[in-house]
């Protein structure tokens, strides 16, 4: 029997705006390198996963509650709310939790946004902001690094009556450069009943003491502030998929409603809890990406190999044979990220790793220059 669905073509139906949306590209995993070169064995220092994993009490949680996987999850995540507003000095009114930080800045679109709108970002800088705000059809301002940092100044100035959201990461991904207490405080003036300003922390935990502030702090006085977090970094939850926003009780009210219900599963809910309380795991995690930015610095000076310093766990560098870096990594067994998918063209992304990865990374690199590569 006929379905009636011959010639059917769902591009009719979809709005022009997504038909154009680019897909977002994670980078190539050990198996995609397996598959598509035939090289094994790779080590993985593209996305900027947590080489120690996740902690001990996240394990142990995560396998005590795995019985319970039958039952929907509590969809107000109350317990990790209370648990991440009592840790920051907040209140549970104050917090969202999300899908990843990624379903933060999509619930922003879908609540704010519309066709006509602006909204305000560096150029480049994480993508998802970007993904959000064209899926729902308003303009993007890209307002270009100055020197590998966001020109907060300037994006400040690009602030029209039609813009809705400015967003902010610090430490920046892909330059590992942060954003400094005083041009944020401007940007925070400036943009006060104007619109909301969204600051990305996704790094937060690894930024260094002397270049370290406290962000919510500002949250009571400028309730046009959002700031995100997120369990996939120095958490080591990656897979899990928990980030979370601190906001205005009204701002998180109205985000509540354009929310999928049950959004974040048991087990992460479970895990993210357990993270939380392991203070221990977080300091190792700094530690270990503190010694291993150290070497990656040391071996690319060795080299001669400009490299941005960083306030996050990778590391934004020049790539000296002019575009053959990236590939060349590859061949050795190390896949880092490439520039070019991240609007840097001539540069790559490495992700500090842990002792044996940094040493692959070394090795390649050395062979690499020894064979005249650059």
């Amino acid at each position: 029997m006929s379905t009636g669905t011959t010639g059917f073509d769902p591009r009719k139906l979809a709005r022009a705006e997504v038909l154009d949306l680019p897909v977002y590209s994670p980078g190539k995993s050990p198996e995609d390198v397996a598959r598509e070169y035939g090289i094994r064995g790779c080590v993985k220092m593209a996305s900027n996963e947590n080489p120690l994993g996740p902690s001990p009490l996240a394990m142990e949680a995560l396998a005590r509650v795995l019985d319970s996987v039958h039952l929907y999850p509590d969809t107000a995540c109350l317990r990790l709310r209370e648990a991440i507003a009592d840790k920051l000095g907040l209140g549970p009114e104050n917090v969202l939790v999300g899908h990843g930080a990624d379903e933060i800045f999509d619930l922003l679109a879908y609540a704010f946004l519309e066709p006509g709108d602006q909204v305000v970002v560096a150029s480049p800088t994480f993508s998802s902001y970007e993904l959000a705000a064209m899926t729902m059809g308003a303009e993007v301002i890209r307002v270009p690094l100055r020197d590998y940092r966001q020109d907060v100044e300037a994006m400040a100035k690009a602030v029209g009556p039609r813009c809705k959201v400015v967003f902010l990461c610090s430490p920046h991904n892909p330059t590992g450069t942060v954003v400094g207490e005083g041009e944020f405080t401007s940007l925070l003036a400036d943009t006060a009943g104007k619109c909301l300003v969204v600051l990305d922390e996704a790094y937060v935990e690894y930024v260094e003491e002397s270049e370290s502030w406290d962000s919510l702090g500002y949250l009571r006085e400028n309730p046009h502030l959002l700031v995100t977090r997120t369990f996939s970094k120095i958490y080591g939850l990656a897979g899990l998929r928990v980030g979370y926003a601190l906001c205005s009780p009204g701002v998180r009210e109205i985000l509540e409603k354009v929310k999928l219900p049950f959004n974040v599963n048991r087990l992460a809910q479970e895990a993210a809890l357990a993270a939380l309380e392991d203070a221990e795991h977080v300091k190792r995690s700094r530690e270990m990406n503190s010694r291993g930015k150290r070497k990656i610095y040391r071996v690319l000076e060795e080299l001669g190999i400009p490299y941005v310093p960083s306030q996050a766990n990778f590391v934004l560098v020049k790539d000296p044979g002019g575009g053959s870096l990236f590939e060349g990594l590859l061949q050795h067994g190390v896949i880092v990220r490439d520039g070019a998918a991240l609007g840097l063209p001539g540069h790559v992304r490495i992700t500090v790793g842990d002792d044996e990865m940094n040493a692959r990374l070394e090795e390649a690199l050395k062979k690499l220059s020894s064979k005249g590569s650059w």
